[in-house]
């Protein structure tokens, strides 16, 4: 892997939940970052640091030749709100394929590493008497629906991976890694609903207004908080030997959307009421990651639980 620590480690999306998390740990490593990030979903926050540079555009739409060399790059970049790319497809179409090109040619020109963020999404409705009751693996086939509400979102990440395959078939250095429901304190706010359960949950129940329900709330989750999340990518990004082509992230420790809310009721000890609504199209019905490959490629694994985690959220609130 070519890492030249003068250059900058190139990271879109990276003023989002997830981005802003992996850069200040990254500047906290004394690294030198660059952020390209559109502002769709996100807001640019202030990094008081000559280390840090931020490009505000879309990433499908720059010159490679404007971007300097880098050391390479971590592809964040994708609108994930389904009532936002349900109204326009392309916030998830351009930057997870045009972008992706365009990256894949900046990291063909600089002789680096791309790291692609995909989606538990790719997955569509696997079964659980599917998987061996062990969890998602990579490599279990998708069940998915064509061309309805929500398949622009899961066909732009199947297609950029696909690109980082090819990429990596062409002597690339890369890999996929497909995210399973990150969570943790301050999560983005600019785009509240259906899509980030648990900061739904918690606004609304902070707010005294009913929390909403899609069907009959048995839809079956896992949650991984966001330091662990950043490990898992990091893990990743400076691994010395060749990547997978995918790999999951996320923590196998399953809850139903119903005792998701009860549990964070608890946890935060905020009352609450139930609005159910119609069930989503394509909406899974069973989300749990295997994540052997994981840690038996770097040692990753996630260690804080649910309850551990929405203690934290509790905590920063008070």
């Amino acid at each position: 892997m070519h890492l030249n620590p003068e250059n900058p480690i190139l990271i879109t999306g990276g003023d989002g939940f997830i981005g802003r998390n992996l850069v200040q740990r990254l500047i906290q490593q004394n690294y030198t970052i660059t952020v390209i990030d559109n502002h769709v979903t996100s807001y640019p926050y202030k990094i008081g640091n000559p280390n840090f540079r931020r490009i505000t555009a879309d990433i499908s739409e720059i010159e490679i030749d404007s971007i300097p060399e880098v050391s390479g790059i971590i592809h964040l970049a994708s609108v994930a709100a389904p009532q936002l790319y349900k109204k326009d497809p392309s916030l998830v179409l351009k930057p997870n394929t045009i972008g992706t090109a365009k990256l894949i040619e900046i990291a063909k020109r600089d002789g680096v590493r791309i790291l692609f963020a995909s989606t538990s999404e790719v997955y569509g409705n696997v079964r659980w008497d599917k998987t061996d009751e062990k969890g998602i693996e990579e490599e279990n086939n998708a069940i998915v629906k064509l061309l309805s509400k929500r398949s622009c979102y899961s066909a732009a990440k199947r297609f950029g991976e696909e690109l980082i395959l090819n990429f990596k078939k062409n002597g690339g250095d890369a890999t996929n890694f497909r995210l399973f429901n990150v969570y943790g304190p301050d999560m983005d706010t600019k785009n509240i609903g259906y899509g980030r359960v648990i900061p739904n949950f918690i606004h609304k129940m902070s707010c005294g207004e009913p929390i909403e329900i899609f069907g009959d709330g048995t839809q079956v989750r896992s949650f991984l908080w966001i330091d662990e999340a950043v490990e898992a990518i990091l893990s990743l990004y400076f691994y010395e030997g060749d990547l997978p082509d995918a790999v999951n992230i996320g923590n196998d420790e399953p809850i139903t959307i119903k005792n998701l809310a009860e549990k964070i009721s608890k946890v935060l000890d905020l009352n609450y009421r139930v609005k159910y609504l119609e069930m989503e199209e394509d909406d899974p019905l069973w989300r749990r990651p295997c994540v052997e490959k994981i840690k038996s490629l770097t040692g990753w694994e996630p260690k804080i639980g649910l309850d551990e985690g929405l203690r934290i959220i509790a905590n920063s609130k008070l």
